[in-house]
């Protein structure tokens, strides 16, 4: 066929030169005009033949030589640490250098709070690593270092005078919550709550939360939260502690559950992993407001390839902090300046348990950012792991005609959100066998 194509385009360049030929009685000039004209018709269909050449050679180099990012996951060195997280820790900032930098690179230089923040922990790595990764919480830090720093909210105000504490006290524990089967466990539903959302929970528990095996894969799930004893809503640590005696899938810290600390029940849930669900094959982290085809998304991931490590999820790209006061997205531009890196919504999202213990030791050199999703998609991004999207993800919801739709939730990994009525009704209807779509 090669060929065959050479020759046809040879005859049709051919006759283009025939049609350009002078005939007897054109004047010079005409002969010059016609000759200038063969040029440039001769000169485009080689170009032309030479392009066809070039793409057809770098579609079988493609295919042939994956590109950097894919090596990177072929070849991945991410297995998991049997060290501990002290030593894990320390090898971070050597094992991950070249993502490190990137990650300096793409965070401008600024007097913002976090940036700057940030590049001096980035300084100390070059100094040699040894106290990059302190936190010291013994006291508040100096609001005079934040811009501005009176007109934050006090939500905000405390975030940044305790954005170094990362050590509270497990009050409520599940240490077997992984070992009570033979295999160990295949997916670990971690999700966000909250102490006073018993109804979502219970929801939760009775659809697509069920503990058990799924195809012979153990799925597990715990809820994550901080202290009941809030300073602003009643005392229902009494409560929580009855309802984790009867089902047994709470893990409480003692803080202050709010908006800005999810990133602390993040890195605190990180820490508990390393110590109880080591083994864990993938883990979801969700809100108690999601819904989720448990079984599908057991389907997805058997059919991954093991030593390819995932995050997935519905990828937010190309964001930027919002600079709506009124929002409970808002960041100051004294605090932060410059976009956000490519990362999965906080609604729901799924990474491989075989990155929990560089995601715990990198995000020592990360601090923390109020926005627990952005957060997560710099740790990764310090990793050198970019998210992959998904459509089965519906974070911000589906068409409002679809939302009372079981086939269209047949379909879905996840979607947010539903109240637990809907999650229910929903559960019932998707597991229905008489269900035709």
């Amino acid at each position: 066929m090669p060929n065959t194509g050479t020759v046809c385009r040879q005859g049709r360049l051919y006759k283009e030169v025939q049609m350009l030929r002078p005939y007897p009685g054109e004047s010079s000039l005409q002969k010059k005009m016609k000759g200038s004209r063969c040029v440039t018709v001769a000169t485009a269909l080689l170009t032309l033949v030479a392009l066809k050449a070039y793409i057809e050679w770098s579609a079988e180099q493609e295919e042939r030589f994956p590109t950097p990012h894919e090596a990177n996951w072929r070849t991945s060195a991410f297995t998991p640490v049997q060290a501990t997280v002290e030593d894990a820790v320390a090898e971070a900032p050597l094992r991950f250098n070249a993502s490190l930098q990137q990650l300096r690179q793409s965070i401008q230089k600024s007097s913002a709070y976090w940036n700057r923040k940030q590049h001096q922990i980035f300084q100390a790595l070059d100094a040699g690593w040894k106290n990059a990764s302190a936190h010291k919480c013994d006291r508040p830090r100096d609001a005079e270092r934040v811009s501005n720093f009176g007109t934050y909210s006090q939500l905000y105000r405390d975030f940044i005078l305790y954005d170094e504490c990362r050590s509270f006290p497990l009050l409520i524990d599940q240490p077997s919550k992984c070992s009570c089967s033979k295999n160990s466990t295949f997916l670990l539903l971690a999700i966000k709550s909250l102490p006073g959302n018993f109804a979502a929970r219970q929801a939760v528990r009775d659809s697509w939360g069920q503990e058990g095996e799924h195809d012979g894969l153990p799925v597990r799930t715990v809820f994550l939260m901080g202290t009941a004893k809030g300073r602003h809503g009643p005392n229902l640590q009494r409560m929580v502690e009855y309802e984790s005696q009867t089902f047994g899938d709470i893990l409480m810290w003692d803080f202050e559950d709010t908006f800005f600390n999810l990133t602390l029940k993040d890195f605190l849930f990180l820490n508990w992993t390393l110590e109880r669900c080591r083994d864990v094959r993938f883990i979801l982290k969700g809100d108690d407001d999601v819904f989720i085809n448990t079984p599908k998304v057991v389907d997805y991931l058997s059919s991954l390839d093991n030593r390819k490590p995932i995050y997935v999820g519905q990828v937010m790209a190309n964001a930027s902090p919002f600079r709506v006061r009124k929002s409970k997205y808002y960041v100051p531009e004294s605090y932060y300046v410059g976009p956000y890196p490519a990362y999965a919504g906080g609604g729901g999202y799924i990474f491989s348990g075989m990155l929990a213990p560089w995601l715990h030791a990198i995000s020592q050199y990360i601090p923390f950012y109020p926005i627990d999703d952005v957060y997560t998609g710099l740790c990764f991004q310090a990793l050198g792991i970019r998210p992959e999207a998904h459509a089965g993800f519906q974070t911000f919801d589906i068409a409002e005609k679809d939302r009372e739709n079981p086939c269209v939730h047949r379909e879905l990994l996840l979607v947010h959100q539903r109240s637990p009525h809907q999650t229910l009704h929903l559960w019932k209807q998707i597991r229905d066998p008489s269900l035709t779509c």
